[in-house]
């Protein structure tokens, strides 16, 4: 019987609190549990991600040049029509160069070391088509190169036009590495404008 002034609280209910009691230690039990499990899945996880791009590392650097041709083409288009002067682009094999019209003939884009000749790594290669139909691409030796400009030894002419009017010479360009994986692509044309298309995309396509 319980002393006066204190309600009596059946066995049951003592029970019954004693059985929560140990059911909230045995569901904390298991949340810790499930907390290890989560830890141990995401290092599984990260372990085989960072060997997953380990056994892609040859494709970096197509990946790369794939990216920044894009984008500076992209931005030599803009620039074209915001300074209403004509721009090209002439593609070799393992390299381009971005080129300037000056009213009477092509050179290299100068004074600007962002649009500089650029040589690719050995590892990755360029193909062009334009309208479809593959182009013959000079060798890499002849690259546009300022001193051959200025002794008239090569006459320079790009591939690709990249308009004040914003017109741009339809063309696609694949950059690929030494590797198995599937290529980048780089497509342009007045519509549409320049865009990178990654293997993901047009492999699943």
């Amino acid at each position: 019987m319980a002393p006066p002034g204190q309600v009596a609280i059946p066995a049951t209910e003592r029970h019954s609190h004693s059985g929560c009691d140990g059911l909230s230690s045995r569901l904390k039990g298991f949340t810790l549990i499930e907390i290890l499990v989560v830890l141990v899945i995401i290092s599984i996880i990260t372990a085989v991600a960072i060997l997953s791009l380990g056994s892609l590392g040859g494709n970096t650097a197509t990946k790369h040049a794939a990216e920044q041709l894009a984008d500076l083409t992209d931005l030599v288009s803009q620039q074209a029509v915001m300074r209403g002067q004509q721009y090209g682009l002439l593609i070799a094999p393992h390299g381009y160069t971005f080129l300037h019209y000056n009213g009477r003939d092509w050179s290299p884009v100068q004074d600007d070391d962002l649009l500089r000749a650029r040589q690719l790594e050995s590892s990755v290669t360029l193909s062009l088509q334009l309208e479809g139909t593959p182009i013959v691409l000079p060798a890499d030796n002849h690259q546009a190169d300022d001193s051959d400009v200025v002794t008239g030894k090569q006459e320079l002419k790009p591939q690709i036009m990249l308009l004040s009017s914003g017109e741009i010479t339809p063309f696609k360009l694949t950059v690929s590495g030494n590797d198995q994986n599937l290529p980048y692509v780089i497509t342009g044309d007045l519509l549409h404008g320049v865009r990178l298309v990654s293997p993901d995309t047009h492999g699943s396509s």
